[in-house]
């Protein structure tokens, strides 16, 4: 709150800071690889800083903890796969990394507050 006001001005802005570009990086990074098994071990490994640090420094830059920004962007991909494929609930919850359908469906429910077979009737009736 105190940034905004401009009470406390930093020389670098937060957005062109190293870090902010690392996290920047590593956030396109799970954009495209949501479908793959992702860990803070992992990730950490591949831009070589700590995974303590990463999870730190991830959720204090984009608000989300790291598992919830890859569950939040696998969701969005499943949201598009329910309304623009016919697909069963088992593959698509596949196709964007979930090894559980049980875990899948709680995570869709817990994250939409619809099932995915209610969302995907819901969307179908909104557009026709």
């Amino acid at each position: 709150l105190a940034r905004c006001c401009g009470k406390y001005a930093e020389a670098v802005p937060p957005e062109d800071s190293p870090l902010h570009r690392k996290v920047a990086d590593i956030t396109a990074y799970i954009d495209v690889h949501y479908a793959e098994p992702l860990t803070l071990t992992r990730l950490s490994e591949t831009f070589y800083i700590s995974p303590y640090y990463l999870s730190r420094v991830f959720k204090e830059i984009t608000g989300f903890s790291f598992v919830d920004y890859v569950n939040h962007v696998r969701m969005n991909e499943a949201k598009r796969l329910l309304r623009e494929t016919d697909w069963k609930v088992l593959r698509i919850a596949e196709q964007v990394g979930f090894d559980s359908i049980a875990y899948f469906g709680r995570m869709f429910k817990e994250m939409v507050h619809l099932s995915p077979v209610q969302y995907r009737r819901m969307q179908r009736e909104m557009s026709g």
